[in-house]
């Protein structure tokens, strides 16, 4: 279920086993083949996935895991956090899977009616998922009487979704799963708001009580936030109206709580991704909120902090080195000294081509009053690269792997789309980024005025 965990932490809990009466235990059975590591199981505390059990090789080749009976709880048996699935254990006596350890993700059960339960719920769960999605393609799509038709399949499909919901009572985890993923058409629920976008914010967890404890066992808090927050980056609304909704949304669980831990991970991993400034925000909110609970996560957490503002404005631009065209050396740090645009660019970016004659007059304009420009490209081809810089008359310096967007110098920086620029002053720090035409035109008038 967990698809992604934040970039930077670590795992930082050393391999242990529990040591628990086995008439108070489940015995989890692994009879996997082609295994050439030892399994482990993990649980994902929404800071990273920690391995707490290591498995036990028997005779016949299975592993097998002595793992404390308590309320149902989400953990992932595999071989690295790469390679594992998802598991919920609790209450039964024994449970037994079957795979293979080159492919876990694709293990089965062949003894646990809960898991088989869960599994069954969750293909419902991502089977209303698509369905609500395609509809909501369509009647973006379709205009008039068709989007009628479309507004009464929107109403059926709610329908579904609470009727799920509503076969969940008795069992409070199933319900907390299904009421994460219950969110219904605005077109069918407007409830008095003026917009889809205002209905989101605020109905998205409309049927989550966060107040049961059930949700500090559910890595699927970290997932709904994440999915929430990229929403509302995707619709493009203004930073302060987004952490706004945010707030807003993680004020509803108890600061602390294994559950806000969930909630807060999701938020700062999708905008990290998004390289938004709340980023920060989030992540101090992160170390104050958990230093003294989860002081390993805490300070993984301040590390990834402390590497963001590095790309801020003001933050030192993280040095690299590079092969020339003429295969030699060439570091940023050896352009210290003068004002210099990081150009990130390839010969077959239509975009970068077309930006490159303002470039170059910008370049010819201040090159003289200590302005350059050092090119990281993307390329693969060498000749293509070489070719593009003669054909665009690009006189300045030029770097590249030639590893296309495995770039190392990309990596480092975040970049994910191209033309990318970032502007450094005299002494290396970040002035700012992707400035370009007469963005970029205006700030180097400012700076050598």
């Amino acid at each position: 279920m967990i698809r992604k965990f934040i970039g930077g932490l670590v795992l930082a809990s050393l391999l242990m086993g529990f040591s628990a009466p086995t008439d108070n235990s489940i015995d989890l059975i692994c009879q996997f083949n082609n295994c050439k590591e030892k399994l482990v199981l993990f649980q994902f505390d929404g800071a990273a996935f920690r391995p707490v059990i290591n498995g036990e090789t028997q005779a016949d080749g299975s592993t097998s895991f002595k793992v404390p009976k308590s309320e149902p709880s989400f953990y992932y048996v595999g071989t690295t956090t790469q390679n594992m699935i998802p598991i919920v254990l609790g209450q039964e006596e024994e449970v037994i899977m079957t795979g293979n350890c080159g492919n876990i993700r694709n293990a089965s059960f062949q003894k646990s009616d809960f898991n088989n339960q869960y599994n069954a719920l969750k293909a419902q769960i991502n089977q209303l998922q698509q369905e609500a999605g395609m509809l909501a393609r369509a009647y973006q799509q379709n205009f008039g009487a068709n989007q009628d038709s479309i507004v009464l399949k929107m109403k059926a499909l709610d329908d579904k979704k609470l009727t799920l919901l509503e076969a969940q009572k008795g069992n409070d985890f199933f319900t907390a799963v299904v009421a994460l993923n219950t969110y219904l058409s605005f077109q069918n629920n407007t409830l008095g708001y003026n917009n889809e976008v205002e209905y989101f914010a605020k109905e998205f967890f409309r049927y989550a009580n966060f107040k049961n404890p059930v949700y500090d066992r559910l890595p699927w808090v970290y997932e709904a936030f994440k999915n929430y927050t990229n929403t509302l980056a995707s619709v493009r609304l203004p930073d302060a109206k987004q952490k706004e909704c945010l707030d807003r949304s993680l004020g509803a669980i108890e600061a602390g709580r294994p559950a806000y831990k969930y909630a807060l991970a999701g938020v700062i991993t999708l905008l990290n991704e998004k390289k938004s400034p709340l980023f920060t925000q989030y992540a101090e909110q992160f170390v104050q909120v958990f230093q003294e609970s989860d002081p390993a996560a805490a300070s993984d957490m301040r590390k990834q902090l402390d590497r963001a503002k590095s790309f801020m404005p003001g933050g030192e631009a993280p040095n690299f080195t590079q092969k020339t065209p003429e295969g030699e050396d060439l570091s940023l740090s050896d352009l210290r000294g003068k004002v210099v645009l990081l150009d990130f660019w390839a010969s077959w970016c239509g975009p970068c081509r077309r930006e490159n004659p303002n470039v170059v007059r910008l370049y010819e304009t201040y090159k003289d009053k200590g302005f350059d420009i050092l090119g990281v490209s993307l390329d693969r081809e060498r000749e293509r690269w070489l070719a593009a810089i003669q054909q665009d008359g690009l006189t300045w310096n030029h770097v590249s792997d030639l590893k296309g967007w495995q770039n190392e110098v990309a990596g480092i920086y975040g970049v994910s789309s191209i033309p990318h620029t970032v502007l450094l002053d005299a002494e290396g720090k970040i002035i700012a980024k992707n400035l370009r035409g007469e963005a970029l035109a205006l700030k180097l008038e400012e700076l050598f005025k």
